[in-house]
Order: C-alpha cells, then structure tokens, then sequence
C-alpha cells in the first residue's frame, strides 16, 4: 500500500504555543522532524453497513481495533460493530434496548470505553400534540460500558434536569474525555463524573471541541484557535494558538486523537490538517481537490494511514463512507475555475465550492480571496481575473457594471441556457436590474425595518415630516424605542440614515444631498430624542434568576404594545421569523405596521447579503455560470443548510420552503417515516393563510436595496461621532458628509 507519508531529515522547528500551561512545556518531548504530504487528493466510496442497521449514531477510532460504528437496528437496540482495515463488519455487540420515546447520546473514547446519556420520556397525551411535550416527564441516566461491550453500569442522573430541557435544547457535544463528560447543548454545557455528578456548569452555549492527543494531553478546539490544558474545563485562556489564514474549524466534526506521527487530527474548513509533535499543522486531506463536500459530513475519523472514515448524507439517505488518498501521480481532468470573494474565505465558501465540485463533472472550481474590491479590479485589468466573483452590496455591482468587468446574466442566459428573469421573485428582480440588465444575482435576502402600532403609523412609509409629526405628537413618558432596540442616539441615526442611504445618496448619477434642512434637523432630532435610560446588564445578569431574566424580556416586548415606546427595530430572514415578529409583541392582525425609515420612495427595503457575478474577461465564463446556476438552483436552495429555511431570491424555491415551513408551523412534534419523533418550532401557532399573505404582500414591496457599504458607514458614523460629541454642529456635520461622500462617489461610480 502506498505510504501517506515521508519524513524530511533536516527540518525541525519549534512553534510558539500560546496559551500552553506551564506542565505541558515540562512534559514535551524533543521537537520531531517535520512531516510533509506529497498528496491531499482522496477518493471518496461508499461502504456498507452492518445488515440490521437502520440509524447510525456514532462513529470512533479505537486504539488496535480499529473504526466502531455505533447503531440502533429496527427494535431500538443499541449496538456496535467493530471494522476492518477494509472497512468489512467483522463483529457486531448489542449494548442494551431502548424506549421508543427516548434520547440517547453516545460516545466511544479512543481506547473503546463507551458512554450513553439516556433520557426516557414519559407523557400521557400522543406524540404530535403540544400537550404531549408540555406535559412530559423526563428522567436522565448514564450507561458506561468496558471497550468490548461488557461491564455494562447504569447511573441515574436526576440533577441533570436542572441545567437541560430535552425539546428546546438541541446536545451539540458529548464526549468522555479526560476521566470525564462533557456536555455541550444549545444553552449551556457542563462537566459531569462518571458517577453523574455536576463539576462546573456554564450558561451560556458555544461549540468548543475537545481531545486527548496521541499523548494523552488534552487540546481544546475554538472557532479560530486551540490551546492545550492541564485538565478538562469549561474556561479556556484568553489566548488561543490560531490556526493560520482561512483556517478555521468546522463545527460539525472538531478535532480526534492523532496516528501516524500527528499527535492530533483537526477537520478544518477547507481539509483535515495534522499537529506534529513540533507543534505545526500539516494538511493532510484537501476536502475541495478531493470533490468532497464536507457539509454532507457528520462525522470523520481516521481509519488507518491513508485513509479516513466518516458518516455522510444526500438528501434523506445516510452513508458510512471511505475516503482513501489518491496516487501521487493522479491528474483530474476537468476545466478549471476561479471563484473570487471580496473578504475572507468562510465555510459557507468552502461548502457551496465542494457541494458544486462533487456534482459536476465538466468543471472544477476554486476558492480565491482578494481582500478589497480594488484588489479585484486590478486583477481585472491585468487579465488575471477571476471567471465568478462574489462581494456584498448593489452599490458594489453597479460599479462592476460601469466599469464592464460583470456580465449581463440575461445575455448569459440567452448563449448558455440557465436561469431566466421569470425564475426570480419579482421584487428581487426590480432590485437587481440595472439598465434592464441582470448583473449579478443572491441565493437570498433578508427583511430589515421597524415595527411600530398601527393605530400610531397607519401606513410603512413616511416623510421625514410626517414621521417627526408623530413623534411629536406622543406623550412626554413615550420612549422612541425599547431597551433591545435603539436605546443609544448612534442607533437612531443608523435607523434614520445608515440603513437609509438610497434617501440621500443617487447611486446612478453618483451624487448626493447630505447638506438639507431635513438631515440636519435628522441629526438635531438624535441627539434629543427621548430614550430609556442606559441600563447596566452586568449587574442584570449578576442579581436576578433566569426566571426573572425571562419575565424582564417579555414585559420589554410588551412595553410596544402598551404604548411606552414607539418603535421597535425588527429583522427577518426567513418566513417563521417574519410571522414571530407578531408573535413577539403579542400583536394580533391588523395591530401592528412594519416600518422603513423615513423617505420619500414609497417602497420598502431589501437586503442581500452576497451578490454573484461573472466576470466577463474571466477565462470560462460558461463554468462560472454553470456555477452560478448550481447554487441558485431549486434543489440546491431547499436542501442547502443555510437557506433551507430562509427567504430565497428564486420563485420555485421560495414557495417551496415557505411551504414546508408552514407546514412545521401545523407540526412541532411529528414521526418522520422513520418513526423517528422531530421537534421543530418555527411558530409559536400555526401559520395563518392571512399571515402568509401578509408576508407576501410586504415583501412585493421590498424593492430598494439596503446596501451596506463600510467605507460609507465609516465615514458617516465618523462625523456623527464628532457630532454626538459636541465637537461641530448639525450643519457642520452635514457639510463635511457632504464633501466627503461626493469625493468617494465620484472616485468609485
């Protein structure tokens, strides 16, 4: 078999571990040589799994055994089947039989000990009722079993009932490490002992991977960084040892015990790098070269020098899938593209690239960052351009358009096939056109206003005057907004103005009237305004219980209602958090009014997060589109993780998720075809088919988009600042906006 890795003789070299205790730097062994890899290309196959399975719960490696799948078959039992160097089943050990109803956690150290959180649900009422979670009663226990399944011990763990809600509280880590449990769920994590006693507990949630490296040292694993400790806790050093550029780590997989001469694995974004014993990474696994879409992954294990294991999944169907590195001399044929990005490189970025290159088999493409537009448009003009680029804000495609680097989608469309204008929702569409031209498109939007009572703002759009009238016609003991919303004046003028741009600023002529009576008074009026006074959170948080916490939040949500405050900023992305809106102010139809700032265009806000173009001097211009059209496509949008449940710039996709959401909306609690029992709130009551047309109806308006441009934002929060701060009046203030936007846009139309 081909060996994965060689040695170089003469390369050793010490990295600084920041954050490191002082014990680790006692214990560690002489730097190693450095270890290379001459290949990071893996082919991808499907292995089979045990006969009777028929859901998979976990995956390991165990130390001289080899990988351990853990799975229920079709009676619920719990069992584990051990593999062999070729991925074939050669024993199979059930552990125990569940309730039907019951949560189960696993989780299988490196030396085969396995754990299971067990939590059995007891309710009179049927599964797929509200009465049924709201009146259940749980009770929590802890199975721990010796490596070959023997041994079997079962703790009760009643206390655990204080720190975690099985149906609202979603366990994002369990794992037995360092003698033992964490736990980490959606509001909290703690540490537990083997005998289910609490050690330390923590409220708030966050995803922190932790192992034990080849060593037996423990590394815990951030977003960003990792660091090495003395013993398992929940409070890491301030200082963590970051990865490097672009490398950060996925939260669906973290970090394993390392093989090989790696004394730990990290499944980063963009592939699976190793640690040395040196202290440096190495990458091992290119996720991208490989045509492996890592998003389908839930679980990835080493499995042998060479290879990886792991737990994946297409649309409903589950695979136990084997991932082998390729030979050195292995050249993939297909046609090469860049994908640009304004920024840096994320694992959205990383997802959208492997999930196209995985399905496509005329092209493959890759990730470039430039980190400004101008970065950009120099590669541009020396023909080094990228074929797609992807950036934020129409403001930003519009210059692209005047300066011919982007492509008319429409005529695209018209040479290569594709998407068409009658694809897009409508007022996506109007927001997007330039000069009856499509110059680059979104997967998906987002609503951004205000929220305010009707029988105060019988009507969204208002004049600046009109909007001041009513403010000035509120009782003195009125507040302008709530404390979560814009209790600071910064927040009314990024209401009024920042979030508010195209009411000052012509982007097609390239000119602006920052210098009116109006913005002046706009800026007088932010620094009067009556807000709730500044509410120190700290000590909040500090002196009250988590239930007096809640009830402060819902009497502030209710102060709207109530008529103590005005408005209320509110944002939605997809269509349950639309409907919540209501929910939220215990608003009924027709009560309430959602809000744009003050203009004189009778239309509302749009605001699209990424754009996409091609790049009309790129070298494939017909992969780029093909790209463009893969993650716009209907079947990509309703089963992609980030907009599965989020307003979708395409017609067909967009009723279908609203769809299906609605439907949730009707099901919080149902039985899948599995006979598995899913618990998904989107809506605290079912959708309404007159708040979908509500929802419907607002968003036809949205039409004018909301462009965040940070250059712009800088400068006007800049001068208001000094404004705010008594440094030069209104007039001044404005004057100076005036001047120095009108130099940015006449450098940038």
């Amino acid at each position: 078999m081909k060996k994965l890795l060689s040695f170089l003789t003469a390369m050793t070299f010490i990295c600084s571990m920041t954050g490191c205790t002082d014990s680790k730097d006692e214990n560690k062994s002489q730097p190693a040589e450095e270890i290379t890899v001459s290949q990071t290309m893996y082919k991808e196959e499907h292995v089979e799994f045990p006969e009777d399975k028929r859901f998979t719960e976990g995956l390991t490696y165990v130390d001289e055994q080899g990988v351990r799948l853990i799975y229920t078959d079709s009676d619920n039992n719990y069992k584990f089947a051990d593999y062999d160097e070729n991925m074939a089943v050669k024993s199979t050990t059930e552990l125990f039989n569940a309730e039907e109803n019951a949560f189960v956690d696993f989780d299988c150290a490196a030396d085969g000990t396995m754990i299971a959180l067990v939590v059995n649900v007891q309710s009179d009422y049927k599964i797929g009722t509200p009465e049924y979670i709201e009146n259940a009663e749980f009770t929590y226990e802890l199975r721990k079993y010796a490596p070959d399944g023997s041994g079997e011990t079962v703790i009760s763990i009643p206390e655990l009932g204080n720190y975690y809600a099985p149906y609202s509280d979603v366990i994002q880590n369990f794992q037995l490490i360092d003698g033992k449990i964490l736990i980490v769920f959606s509001s909290g994590k703690l540490i537990m002992d083997l005998e289910g006693n609490i050690l330390e507990t923590r409220q708030e949630g966050g995803f922190v991977s932790y192992c034990e490296d080849s060593s037996g040292k423990i590394i815990a694993a951030a977003d960003t960084g990792y660091c090495y400790m003395d013993k398992l806790s929940l409070t890491l050093p301030e200082n963590m040892t970051e990865y490097g550029e672009y490398l950060r780590l996925n939260l669906n997989l973290g970090i394993t015990k390392g093989y090989g001469g790696f004394t730990a694995f990290f499944m980063l974004n963009g592939g699976v790098y190793g640690m040395t014993e040196n202290g440096s990474l190495t990458e091992l696994f290119n996720y991208n070269d490989s045509l492996v879409s890592i998003n389908d992954y839930r679980s990835l294990v080493y499995a042998g020098e060479g290879k990886f294991a792991g737990i994946s999944s297409e649309t409903d169907k589950t695979f136990l899938t084997l991932l082998t590195v390729r030979p050195d001399d292995y050249v993939m044929n297909r046609e090469d593209i860049t994908v640009g990005l304004i920024g840096m490189i994320d694992s959205n970025d990383q997802e959208l690239i492997s999930a196209y290159n995985k399905k496509n088999d005329s092209y493959k493409a890759d990730l470039k960052a430039y980190d400004e537009m101008d970065d950009f448009t120099a590669a541009v003009l020396t023909d080094d351009a990228p074929d797609c680029i992807s950036y934020s804000g129409t403001y930003n495609m519009r210059r692209l358009k005047n300066l011919g680097a982007v492509a008319d989608m429409y005529e695209l469309s018209e040479k290569y096939g594709g998407f068409k204008k009658d694809d897009i929702l409508d007022n996506v569409a109007e927001a997007l056109e330039i000069d009856g031209g499509l110059y680059g498109i979104s997967q998906k939007f987002q609503l951004v206003s205000a929220i305010g009572r009707s029988d105060i703002f019988p009507n969204s759009n208002m004049t600046w005057q009109e909007f001041k009238g009513i403010y000035n016609s509120m009782p003195e003991n009125v507040y302008f907004s709530n404390i979560m919303g814009m209790n600071l004046p910064r927040d009314v003028f990024e209401f009024l103005c920042t979030s508010n741009l195209h009411s000052f600023i012509d982007y097609e002529k390239g000119e602006c009237n920052f210098n009116t009576p109006e913005f002046i008074e706009m800026l007088e009026f932010t620094k009067n305004v009556r807000l709730m006074p500044e509410f120190d959170w700290q000590n909040f948080y500090d002196s009250h219980t988590d239930e007096e916490i809640n009830l402060f939040f819902k009497e502030n949500d209710n102060r709207l209602l109530n008529g103590e405050v005005m408005v209320a900023t509110v944002n939605a992305a997809a269509l349950d958090d639309f409907i919540n809106i209501k929910h939220r102010y215990h608003f009924d139809d027709g009560e309430f009014t959602l809000l744009d700032a003050p203009s004189e265009n009778p239309q509302s806000n749009i605001f699209f997060q990424t754009l996409y173009s091609v790049v009309t001097n790129g070298k494939c211009p017909e992969g780029a589109w093909d790209y463009i059209n893969y993650i716009t496509s209907e079947k990509f949008l309703t089963t992609y993780l980030q907009t599965e449940r989020s307003f979708v710039t395409f017609k067909g996709a967009f009723e279908k998720i609203n769809k299906q959401i609605r439907w949730k909306s009707e099901n919080p609690v149902y039985v899948d075809e599995n006979g598995v029992t899913v618990t998904t709130f989107t809506t605290e009551k079912p959708i309404t088919d007159e708040e979908y047309n509500m929802a419907l109806e607002y968003i036809s308006k949205c039409t004018i988009p909301a462009d965040y441009n940070q250059t712009l934002y800088n400068i006007l929060m800049e001068e208001y600042e000094a404004f705010a701060a008594g440094d030069k009046t209104a007039a001044e203030c404005a004057e100076i906006i005036q001047n120095r936007v009108s130099i940015y846009l006449s450098e940038n139309s």
